[in-house]
């Protein structure tokens, strides 16, 4: 589908993570998420829906891949254009990620993917925004990288983004240079290490978790150096730690959460979503828990 700026001259972006569907017949927590999926699509009018990882639990649930095609039928409800990357839990047990990717075919409105790239069974690709009155005018890049799962060597927690998929953020930005775009995005799962550095610049929002603040992996592979020398990425968007929802900051780039939306995982914030509003010379967002999507419908 063709991503064009409405009416407003901006473009809204729903951004949605650690919906953490599992268990069938669903729990009550399931059917919880789903009317906030249901919400937060009727609700609040987005322009584009990216869920960023996490979609559903894997690891010892059956039927993994049933649960994982109701979540995309909830979101073909809606004529939305959805995009989607993978969380640590998305591909545990019954899936590889090449096998869950291979569903998407059932996503109705599933986004174009420009400049495909798979490394180690990770996806990245961009997301292409058009002006509403020139469909030739490219107003936005929205880079979509799949982050992993667990840290593939007994460094940390959790895996990092890999040399190849820096290089393809090179590449494709190298790409794109010639429109010189300066508003420009990047969404995963995992938050990238520098999130640890915006932790101590939050403009908005909470840093809640207990045991490790910033669950980010221990190698830094060099994303956020390559996005700063590019100059055309203005904010990272991240999930994975369900208490984090703030808005940092790092050497003049933001570092933000997702707001957790699922009610079948830990913790202790609201569930709800964020928006994100693509201007011709910003980036604009805020959260919403699941009770306040009315009153957004409502300014």
């Amino acid at each position: 589908m063709e991503l064009i700026y409405n009416k407003q001259n901006n473009f809204k972006v729903l951004q949605l993570t650690d919906l953490h569907i599992g268990s069938k017949p669903h729990h009550e927590d399931n059917l919880k998420t789903f009317q906030l999926i249901d919400d937060a699509f009727s609700k609040l009018n987005p322009d584009l829906a990216i869920i960023t990882g996490d979609l559903i639990w894997s690891d010892g649930v059956p039927q993994s891949d049933v649960i994982f095609k109701e979540l995309l039928e909830r979101f073909n409800k809606y004529d939305v254009p959805v995009a989607i990357t993978y969380g640590n839990h998305d591909s545990e047990d019954e899936f590889s990620r090449g096998e869950i990717r291979a569903l998407e075919k059932y996503l109705k409105n599933a986004v174009t993917k420009k400049h495909s790239f798979i490394v180690e069974d990770r996806e990245c690709y961009a997301i292409e925004v058009y002006d509403r009155n020139d469909s030739k005018a490219l107003k936005h890049v929205l880079y979509v990288m799949d982050s992993g799962a667990d840290a593939p060597l007994p460094v940390g927690n959790y895996e990092w983004i890999h040399p190849e998929q820096v290089n393809w953020y090179r590449r494709t930005a190298a790409h794109y240079a010639k429109y010189n775009l300066k508003n420009n995005a990047i969404f995963m799962h995992i938050p990238i290490p520098e999130y640890k550095e915006a932790s101590k610049s939050i403009l908005s929002g909470e840093c809640n978790e207990t045991n490790d603040t910033i669950s980010a992996p221990y190698i830094n592979t060099g994303l956020f150096a390559n996005v700063f020398i590019q100059g055309d990425v203005k904010a990272f968007f991240a999930g994975h730690d369900h208490d984090n929802n703030f808005v940092g900051e790092h050497h003049g780039i933001r570092l933000i959460y997702g707001q957790v939306g699922g009610y079948q995982c830990y913790g202790d914030l609201e569930r709800g979503a964020r928006i994100i509003t693509l201007q011709d010379e910003s980036i604009e967002t805020h959260t919403l828990t699941a009770s306040q999507f009315s009153y957004e419908f409502s300014k």
